[in-house]
């Protein structure tokens, strides 16, 4: 439709000009209000020291790989595998989330100083009932160096025998 935002732009038309305009202001909009969202392949090809960075970032699921149906379920969310994170006023995690495909299963908000300020290496365990198979995915938000995201993981449910 000529009149629609999304018809084809030309730039040398002055209506469609300002269409354009408009639309890299709302995209602009978009990106500035989405964070960025890292996750440890980002930086797997990096340095020794890029590689420690992404580690003390990177949320990692720790469970089974099979769950039985209707049976409470554990999955531990561990923050980096070897390097522990910053816990100062100025460098800390806010939160850490799981998710099933987009449904939130549970969210853990974390306190600045509920650690001591000594470097730490986050775990939080979350308990849940399985009603089917899932894709679980961890969320982690450092107020330092944004959202970062683990590997996801797929979880076998069955019936029990």
């Amino acid at each position: 439709h000529p009149h629609s935002l999304f018809a084809i732009i030309y730039p040398y038309n002055s209506l469609h000009r300002a269409k354009l305009v408009i639309f890299l202001v709302l995209l602009r909009l978009i990106n500035f209000i989405m964070p960025r969202l890292f996750t440890y392949t980002d930086f797997a090809s990096g340095s020794d020291k890029v590689r420690a960075y992404a580690d003390k970032h990177t949320p990692v699921i720790i469970c089974d790989m099979e769950a039985e149906r209707d049976t409470p379920f554990q999955a531990k969310v561990r923050i980096g595998m070897n390097i522990k994170h910053p816990n100062t006023s100025e460098h800390h995690f806010e939160y850490i989330q799981l998710w099933n495909l987009e449904t939130l299963i549970g969210e853990v908000k974390l306190s600045c100083g509920s650690y001591g300020n000594n470097p730490i290496q986050i775990e939080t365990v979350f308990t849940f009932i399985p009603k089917v198979s899932m894709r679980l995915t961890a969320l982690a938000y450092c107020n330092k160096h944004g959202l970062w995201r683990s590997e996801e993981i797929f979880i076998k449910v069955y019936d029990k025998s």
